[in-house]
């Protein structure tokens, strides 16, 4: 079964990705799993985002050509204690 995650920590999350991504505004989708989906607006125009938070290991992934790739050396570091 998943976990459900409280929305302080989809919160912190998520300002941690506008915080060290350099993005304009990132919106939370929901739940996968034990993944979080989240899609984001860069500062260029028109360039739109797509990221999967891995919440087992903490990693990070973005929709690139119609996949997920991993973001190189990039991990979260807000921590899932806030689980409901």
């Amino acid at each position: 079964m998943s976990k459900q995650f409280s929305r302080q920590y989809t919160d912190s999350v998520k300002q941690e990705l506008l915080n060290r991504l350099g993005l304009k505004q990132v919106y939370f989708k929901g739940q996968q799993g034990d993944d979080l989906l989240y899609e984001a607006t860069g500062f260029d125009r028109g360039t739109a985002h797509k990221f999967c938070i891995r919440t087992k290991n903490g990693t990070i992934d973005e929709w690139v050509g119609g996949k997920w790739m991993k973001v190189r050396s990039f991990t979260i570091t807000s921590r899932a204690d806030g689980l409901r």
